[in-house]
């Protein structure tokens, strides 16, 4: 049995199970962390519901009593390998080049979801579901994540627009005003530019989300940080694998901003995604 498709059996089969049953299902996919450490007459007391029927839950996924469901799940929490980061080098060959940005792009991701704070991300969609226009603000190969972020809350009917090169962003940041939100990507958070940036925005009554490093300049000028701890390293031939965690927590902002606005249908395509109707 993989232990790592526990939390996903327990979804697929709730469908089959009775009220009490679901209870307990829907407190152990939302707060695995919490239910790891807690004992049986805990997670029945959280969850409104007898100690057999804790018992039956468990045997239903096929362990042997309540023990055994909780080694399972901390197996299931717990990464499978330290997160290293594998430095690429003009002596790879094509076949390490490969394995690496593939296993660094593996361990960038895992490590996300063991250091993002959900509450952050909720935070953040809120105040950007209420902002009158949002300003996204990046520079260098961070740029490429304000125009996906752009892209992707236009598609939610989101006013906003990434703002790239330095005279321009001092001229939005400048003119920023009250009800507005300044978007700020930067993998270190010690970007002059970004946290002068930030500061600007500030000054005019605008709220600043930043998505950067926790304790970083830029983080400390911030009214929410989406903390996403960088990589030391840096690579001789592509970006770092870490900056695809930036990308996640725009995927991550576009559905909590959906849930946020009550949007029954969290995502515009057809209205600006020609290709799904333009194709021959």
């Amino acid at each position: 049995m993989s232990k790592n498709s526990l939390l996903k059996r327990i979804i697929e089969q709730t469908d089959d199970m009775g009220a009490a049953e679901m209870r307990i299902a829907n407190y152990v996919s939302s707060q695995p962390e919490l239910v790891m450490h807690m004992s049986m007459a805990a997670l029945s007391a959280e969850c409104g519901v007898s100690d057999p029927t804790i018992m039956r839950f468990c045997r239903r996924l096929g362990y042997d009593g309540y023990q055994d469901f909780k080694i399972n799940l901390a197996q299931t929490l717990v990464p499978s390998a330290p997160f290293e980061y594998e430095q690429i080098t003009e002596k790879d060959s094509i076949e390490n080049i490969v394995r690496k940005t593939c296993r660094n792009s593996l361990n960038a991701i895992q490590r996300a979801q063991e250091d993002l704070v959900p509450q952050q991300i909720a935070d953040a969609g809120e105040l950007l579901a209420t902002s009158v226009w949002t300003g996204i603000y990046a520079s260098g190969i961070s740029e490429i994540t304000s125009i996906d972020a752009e892209h992707k809350f236009q598609r939610l009917g989101m006013r906003c627009a990434a703002v790239i090169g330095r005279k321009k962003q001092w001229m939005h940041a400048e003119k920023a005003r009250v009800g507005e939100v300044a978007l700020i990507f930067s993998q270190s958070g010690a970007t002059k530019q970004m946290v002068e940036i930030a500061m600007a925005a500030k000054a005019g009554g605008t709220r600043v989300v930043s998505v950067t490093a926790d304790g970083s300049p830029l983080a400390q000028q911030s009214d929410i940080t989406i903390a996403v701890r960088p990589y030391e390293h840096t690579e001789l031939m592509t970006p770092l694998a870490s900056r695809l965690n930036h990308h996640l927590v725009v995927n991550m902002l576009v559905t909590s901003i959906a849930v946020a606005k009550g949007s029954e249908f969290p995502d515009q395509l057809p209205a600006l995604d020609s290709w799904q109707t333009d194709k021959l």
